[in-house]
């Protein structure tokens, strides 16, 4: 006859009687497996939670990625197939046509201007001499249209002063 009492070991008591075995452990040590047993709990539902948010993740960006492929390919053959149409039917394209407007007044630029007042020797301040401060673009393009304008700062009323060449 064969002993069996030869293989058994110190786990056969746990497995025989699991809860037997963890009421006769001291009370620190059920404290510390209890704690032990909700850590690994909390730890695999966090990477559960982590292994399917990256899986939704995944699919997600496979499927956009899939989306903007086909929406690529389709949009390129619909172009391609129209123009083979245009090309066979000798059809023209429908395509929007642009309005040609032509301006009521012709646009001229603030250098424009400026070599234009350069020629007529107008002078026009850079800086204002009531508050100091930069004189606007808006405010020397109101100078040099209405020869009058005002500093936005302090309110101070500029009028263009024609330079006079005196040669001594």
């Amino acid at each position: 006859m064969v002993e069996w009492t030869l293989f058994q070991t110190g786990f056969d008591i746990f497995w025989n009687d699991p809860i037997g075995y963890f009421l006769d452990l001291p009370l620190l040590s059920q404290i510390l497996i209890i704690i032990g047993l909700v850590a690994i709990t909390i730890a695999a539902l966090v990477l559960v939670y982590y292994i399917l948010k990256g899986l939704v993740y995944l699919l997600y960006y496979i499927f956009k990625g899939l989306y903007y492929l086909f929406k690529g390919i389709f949009l390129g053959l619909s172009k391609l197939f129209e123009s083979f149409y245009h090309a066979i039917s000798g059809k023209s394209k429908k395509g929007k046509q642009k309005l040609l407007s032509i301006p009521e007044s012709p646009q001229f630029s603030r250098e424009y201007f400026l070599r234009s007042i350069e020629q007529n020797k107008f002078k026009i301040p850079n800086y204002c001499t009531e508050c100091g401060q930069k004189i606007t673009e808006s405010m020397s393009s109101l100078l040099i249209s209405r020869g009058v304008g005002y500093c936005f700062h302090c309110g101070k009323e500029f009028k263009l002063q024609k330079i006079y060449n005196s040669t001594f």
